[in-house]
């Protein structure tokens, strides 16, 4: 009996010892696939940046191979790498609000600014103007406080200092399905892509545009690519008083890109998220998510 309970005892430690040798081994298998296909995504977004970089077209698009939405695939050894590179600066840039003094609100934003913090409920934006600008003067009804940043935000959450703003105002899907989420951005250059900009964005920028225009310029960006302002005006009802008055603002091409990874080896796989911005020398990861 004793040598029975002995061989048991033994056995059951052998299978605890085998069961703890498996799960340690799976989990540096983990850490080792974690690491390198960190290390292959960085590589992977380097060399993706260059492609963008290098794209000297005259618009920004999903007509463009490379921004038509369809994975790109990039071959490591035995790792494969598929990306797919989306155009942003497709809504109002929220830290493009102020001309260079970073005070003064532009005039081509100033009617949607109104429309869309009304529309959501916002009793004072001009707090919010506040907030972001470079001085610690209070607008016309407005206040200033020692916690404003009278600076450019790095992200829309920051806006939940003040008490005027909510999760469900800032952001989709909370309370609402339409939030300043849906309309702002930080990663926005000196304008809006008109390639990109969903139809609510585009419908909000004017009171000369309006919900059906905006969606005759989506119907219009399956089939053709906006170049420029005369592109723009072959869209039905797209008034050129309207391109007009917002010629500062609409761009055709992106300063910003989203940039998806996703790094495959056998049966495993690890997914990674990029901004890219673009400038003059080339690109930049300003921002990465795993």
């Amino acid at each position: 009996m004793t040598v029975l309970l002995i061989s048991a005892l033994f056995l059951s430690a052998a299978v605890s010892y085998a069961w703890f040798a498996r799960q340690e081994m799976r989990r540096a298998s983990a850490e080792e696939f974690a690491s390198v296909s960190r290390g292959l995504a960085v590589i992977a977004c380097r060399e993706v940046s260059g492609w963008i970089a290098s794209d000297g077209g005259d618009s920004d698009s999903r007509h463009e191979r490379l921004y038509s939405g369809e994975p790109l695939g990039m071959d490591y050894g035995e790792f494969l790498v598929s990306v797919t590179i989306t155009p942003l600066d497709d809504k109002i840039p929220i830290n493009g609000l102020f001309l260079p003094d970073g005070v003064t609100m532009k005039n081509e934003y100033a009617y949607p600014w109104n429309q869309i913090l009304g529309a959501l409920g916002v009793k004072n934006a001009s707090v919010i103007l506040d907030f972001m600008d470079a001085d610690h003067d209070a607008r016309s009804g407005s206040r200033e406080d020692e916690i404003f940043a009278n600076r450019p935000v790095s992200d829309l959450s920051e806006l939940l200092w003040l008490p005027e703003m909510t999760r469900g105002t800032l952001y989709s899907g909370v309370s609402s399905d339409v939030a300043m989420d849906g309309f702002f951005t930080v990663y926005g250059g000196s304008g809006i892509n008109i390639n990109m900009a969903p139809a609510p964005v585009i419908a909000a920028l004017d009171p000369g545009i309006g919900s059906d225009v905006a969606e005759a310029v989506a119907v219009f960006r399956l089939n053709n690519e906006i170049k420029n302002a005369e592109d723009l005006g072959s869209v039905a009802g797209f008034s050129s008083t309207a391109i007009t008055r917002l010629k500062n603002v609409l761009n055709y091409k992106s300063d910003f890109f989203l940039v998806r990874l996703t790094i495959e080896h056998r049966t495993v796989a690890r997914n990674f998220e990029a901004i890219v911005k673009r400038g003059g020398n080339g690109c930049e990861i300003i921002n990465w998510r795993e």
